[in-house]
């Protein structure tokens, strides 16, 4: 539907109306019903305001200038923020409701985040879904769930500062690290005086062999991952989380809580 008919019902008393009607005939093209009735319940101003940022948008450097994909990719952004997807939607959810593949579902979700995500909100993405790996059968490697490209993109450019790569052969949304790889990772988000906490926390529960934090942190989660072996999927992701948010939140109570149970374990193993 070409834009200026977007115009017209602006200046009409009613335009609000006509508003959320045109918007909902542009996404009737993806054929989702759902969709349309969230924006029918959006707020009236919300949609004039997003209505007026989208049309200054479109009117840049000048009317019908902007191309067919740029206009998809700045009304999904503006769909995110009518609140009508999330800022991190799953990737099915996306191919579902937009009825588009999932070529098509990456590329508006690394495009939006490309514009409007900075390099800080990016690390704190990354941070939380360190708290939950996948503690991999094959070669020793541990896996990262990651739905946004652009998030991968962004781990690739830190892990290649750290000397380190991530494995050619994974799935688009799983990435997979060497154990060194992955450690190297969750350290570049810890700050000294959290790794001396850190370390010495362990050191008191029981690490006898390296006792560097390299060398603490790989046998943690070695040990970790040998406990999860036979868990599955989600069920072994939230249980690595319960173990590696309070490493990451540098919470020594909470370290020596979780991981002393492991290293008695192993103790009591070898006795």
């Amino acid at each position: 539907m070409p834009l200026f008919l977007f115009v017209i019902p602006y200046f009409y008393p009613n335009h609000i109306t006509h508003l959320k009607q045109l918007f909902s005939t542009r996404i009737t093209h993806m054929n989702n019903m759902e969709i349309i009735e969230q924006l029918k319940e959006a707020k009236a101003e919300d949609v004039k305001q997003v209505f007026i940022a989208l049309l200054q948008d479109y009117l840049t450097p000048a009317f019908g200038s902007m191309s067919k994909r740029d206009l998809d990719i700045l009304l999904f952004m503006k769909l995110q923020e009518l609140d009508l997807f999330p800022q991190n939607p799953d990737l099915y959810e996306l191919v579902s409701q937009l009825r588009v593949t999932r070529s098509k579902a990456r590329n508006l979700l690394y495009e939006s985040k490309l514009r409007h995500t900075s390099p800080k909100e990016l690390d704190e993405e990354l941070k939380v879904l360190l708290q939950h790996p996948i503690f991999l059968k094959d070669q020793d490697k541990i896996g990262i769930e990651i739905d946004n490209p652009y998030l991968i993109d962004h781990l690739r450019s830190k892990l290649k500062k750290l000397n380190h790569i991530t494995d050619g052969s994974f799935s688009p949304e799983l990435v997979r690290l060497t154990t060194d790889a992955f450690i190297a990772l969750f350290e570049s988000y810890l700050p000294e005086a959290s790794k001396k906490k850190i370390q010495k926390a362990f050191v008191e529960i029981g690490a006898e062999a390296d006792k560097s934090f390299k060398g603490i942190l790989k046998g943690a989660l070695k040990k970790l991952g040998t406990k999860l072996a036979d868990k599955a999927g989600g069920e072994l992701a939230a249980s690595a989380g319960d173990y590696l948010e309070p490493l990451i939140n540098a919470s020594v109570q909470q370290i020596k809580a979780r991981f002393s149970t492991l290293f008695n374990e192993d103790s009591n193993s070898n006795t």
